[in-house]
């Protein structure tokens, strides 16, 4: 990656690398030049602070070219980056200090607005390590004049493909945490293959909102575009989140060509994307819709196709893509302007672990392609238990030999022997075990479930014991649960299963909610639902694990009792109840001065913040960024949609990214409430409240059928 940007500044120096869209301010372009330039005089003032050749760095930035920047200033000074997402408030001391006792850091690179929160949770991490902003170091300083630059040049350090360049952390289970070790030859060899198998070249544009310390965002979109000379148009994570339409506008005013997304960003496309935010969107030039990072679903990429080809959309553009970070990302995909395929297989028969022809229509499965394997990825598939290579249409384990797998797990040799160093019986290996099962026909893989119980949500991976874990540990009472995911159409929805005590609860609408608090400040998903049953009824194998695949199947097929549950969908039924709230308090708003309209504002946020994020609200200062202290973008927009529809305004999304507080919130929310309707009509319905509370139920309801509303 380093030779790649180093040729691409000499040979296409005013070429744009990377264009950044924030949400609310104008564009912000970096040209390989002046990457090239700015990586230089970076790694010159960190090898100044002490950065020696393989040290770890640990990476925390928002959304921008600022990561991009000190990411290829760690690669130049021969550093190894480990790229974070941002620590939240809630256990973010706790999972600093694991990741810093397993990579041991030299130090930590962040942004000046990221700072002091940093500083504080390296501090409480009892590993005191120094906190550098990169984006406050002076790079044009007299010292670094183009005879300091010569000299760090000079300094340049070309790393061996053998040397590492990343740790890729996984989200860890409850023991220590996985970083998978990808070296500088499995980072160049994976945008290399990844490049072709997508048909990328020097005009190519990649569209990307996938976070860069992500595998799809860092190896994807940001280092295939480099190794190719493509120009890559990267775009917060919230941005699209909240309206999912400036993704495909972005596409459409910049010519992208190429983009490769979770299967949740299609759908999430198809519910929230309106006719009339389509005007003018032009995507003919989009070439590449790959899907990956987790499970494809064929009529989501069906349904896309149809909607946006009235925009310009070739339904062959839809692609299909495979891989995993152990195998730095991509090990199968494409091929390209082929469209997404689908084996039409027997569901009953894959229960049985094998392909066959459907029998009957309710038997019929849509099986989709995950394309062609690299022509540098050798695919096995193996009957986990006996280690045999399964005979064809059988399903199995997928087992993986490329280019582009890594050494192994940073320092745990366990899990290294156990994934990376699988055996068949014959002893011939070693391979890469995914923990995935699928299938070979035809030359194409077919993904069909996962071995393993990793909790694939919106592209996160999550691993179930620790939301278990969690949720023992919010209520001490908890003895045993099962987290794990249930398919509702297009998406993946979180589900806890929790075993009630032998003696009950005394509320146990209150350990629901606390529970759901926990996984949402923890883990930055939000369940979607949280199951009571009886004591000692969740399935268990004979050594005492629980089965998750069989309490998913129980409580699907409705054979576990439920004693008590919270669900989206019941919790929805409760929003006429909440307008009625919010009626009230505009009605008391109007009898308030200014500041106590603000206080009052205030605490409505605040509880909503409590229901919603699951954050204890008493502790949030009025200035701190929400998405800081356990908020995520889906949480925000959560927020933002119970806003709307208690009070029946809009709320500016720009008030809605990385550095949104409580304080501009409630500015925005009393500034909407002034001019809203119901602002305008609460005189009248503070009359028709005192008029109604007099009437008796009789009266009532011969005033409702009397239609005088």
């Amino acid at each position: 990656m380093v030779e790649a940007l180093r040729t691409n500044a000499l040979m296409m120096p005013e070429r744009v690398a990377f264009r950044f869209l924030p949400a609310a301010s104008v564009t912000a372009d970096i040209s390989y030049a002046g990457l090239d330039r700015v990586a230089t005089r970076l790694a010159a003032r960190l090898r100044e602070a002490g950065l020696g050749r393989g040290d770890r760095v640990l990476m925390f930035y928002p959304p921008g070219l600022e990561f991009v920047s000190a990411f290829f200033a760690v690669l130049y000074a021969g550093a190894v980056a480990v790229p974070l997402a941002l620590p939240r408030r809630a256990g973010g001391g706790g999972a600093i200090a694991a990741l810093i006792e397993n990579s041991e850091p030299a130090m930590v690179l962040t942004s000046a607005s990221l700072q002091a929160r940093l500083d504080g949770l390296v501090s409480a991490s009892g590993h005191p390590l120094p906190t550098i902003a990169t984006d406050t170091l002076p790079l044009d300083g007299t010292d670094l004049d183009d005879a300091g630059l010569d000299d760090a040049e000079g300094k340049l350090i070309m790393p061996s493909p053998d040397e590492l360049c990343v740790l890729q952390y996984t989200s860890g289970s409850t023991g220590l945490p996985r970083g998978v070790a990808v070296t500088h030859g499995n980072a160049a060899r994976n945008a290399l293959l990844l490049g072709r198998q997508a048909e990328l070249d020097t005009s190519s544009v990649w569209v990307s909102w996938v976070p860069h310390f992500h595998d799809l965002g860092l190896f994807g979109s940001i280092c295939t575009s480099l190794y190719h000379g493509a120009t890559a148009i990267l775009m917060p994570p919230a941005a699209f989140v909240s309206r999912p339409v400036r993704w495909l506008e972005a596409i459409s005013r910049f010519g992208g060509t190429i983009t490769i997304a979770p299967n949740f960003a299609y759908d999430l496309c198809l519910r929230q994307v309106a006719e009339e935010d389509c005007v003018g969107l032009d995507l003919r030039h989009w070439r590449v819709a790959g899907s990956g990072a987790e499970p494809i679903n064929q009529q989501t990429m069906e349904r896309f196709a149809e909607r946006f080809a009235p925009y310009g959309l070739d339904r062959r553009a839809m692609c299909p893509f495979y891989g995993l970070a152990e195998a730095t990302l991509l090990v199968s995909g494409g091929p390209v302007w082929r469209g997404q395929s689908a084996l039409t297989v027997s569901h009953a028969a894959m229960k049985q672990r094998a392909i066959g022809s459907a029998v009957t229509a309710e038997d019929a499965y849509s099986l989709p392609s995950c394309g062609v394997p690299s022509p540098e990825h050798r695919i096995l598939i193996v009957d986990p238990d006996t280690r045999q290579p399964c005979v064809a249409d059988a399903i199995g384990e997928i087992w993986i030999d490329g280019s582009t797998t890594g050494p192994g797990y940073w320092r745990n040799p366990d899990e290294t022997e156990r994934v990376f160093g699988a055996r068949l019986a014959d002893g011939e290996g070693p391979y890469l075990r995914t923990g995935d099962l699928g299938v070979m026909r035809d030359g194409m893989l077919y993904v069909c479930g996962r071995i393993k119980d990793v909790m694939i949500v919106h592209g996160q991976n999550v691993y179930p014991q620790d939301v278990e874990l969690t949720a023992r540990e919010a209520v001490p009472e908890i003895t045993e649960a099962a987290a794990f995911t249930m398919s509702d159409r297009a998406t993946e929805q979180p589900v806890l299963l929790i075993e009630q005590p032998r003696r009950g609860w005394r509320d146990t609408a209150a350990v629901l909610e606390a529970v759901r608090s926990a996984v949402s400040a923890r883990h930055g998903i939000e369940l979607t639902r949280v199951v009571v049953t009886q004591h000692r009824l969740l399935p268990k194998t004979s050594s005492g694990k629980i089965q998750r695949s069989r309490a998913r199947a129980m409580l699907a097929e409705g054979s576990l009792p439920i004693h008590a549950e919270w669900s989206s969908e019941l919790d929805e039924a409760a929003v006429e109840e909440q307008r009625l709230d919010a009626v009230e308090l505009v009605i008391a708003l109007k009898g308030q001065t200014r500041s106590q309209q603000e206080r009052s504002v205030d605490d409505y946020l605040r509880d909503i913040l409590r229901e919603l994020a699951g954050i204890d609200a008493d502790q949030l200062d009025p200035d701190d960024p929400l998405m800081a202290f356990g908020v995520t973008s889906l949480g925000l927009m959560r927020i933002r949609s119970r806003i709307e529809s208690d009070f029946m305004v809009r709320i500016d999304s720009a008030r809605l990214w990385q550095d949104c507080c409580l304080a501009e919130l409630g500015r925005e929310l009393h500034a909407r409430l002034l001019v809203s309707p119901l602002w305008a009509e609460a005189d009248m319905l503070r009359g028709l409240a005192m008029e109604v509370a007099r009437m008796d139920d009789v009266e009532v309801v011969r005033a409702l059928g009397a239609g005088q509303t």
